[in-house]
């Protein structure tokens, strides 16, 4: 395998992620929260940081708006709200 195949094959993954997590319903942060967390964790965020900045964006308009369907998840609603406050976002409690 050629590092060519392998940046390919990296540039394809990069495009399934974006695809099937980042282009979900405006309203469904779920997935989107627990994705965004997930890649910050051990540092690969930056392959995606304009979708991520995307999302945060809707998702603190959903906060501010109280339009926010958290179903009765704390965990949902407690990650948004790190996650929003990372970025700096003015989220209150």
């Amino acid at each position: 395998i050629t590092n060519a195949e392998n940046q390919q094959e990296v540039n394809e993954l990069k495009e399934i992620a974006r695809r099937e997590v980042f282009t979900t319903s405006a309203g469904d942060f779920s997935h989107q929260l627990k994705f965004s967390d997930a890649i910050q964790r051990p540092g690969v965020a930056y392959h995606f940081e304009s979708e991520i900045e995307e999302a945060l964006e809707r998702m603190h308009a959903a906060f501010r708006d109280h339009d926010f369907s958290d179903d009765g998840d704390l965990y949902n609603v407690a990650l948004g709200f790190r996650l929003l406050r990372q970025h700096g976002y003015k989220v209150s409690c």
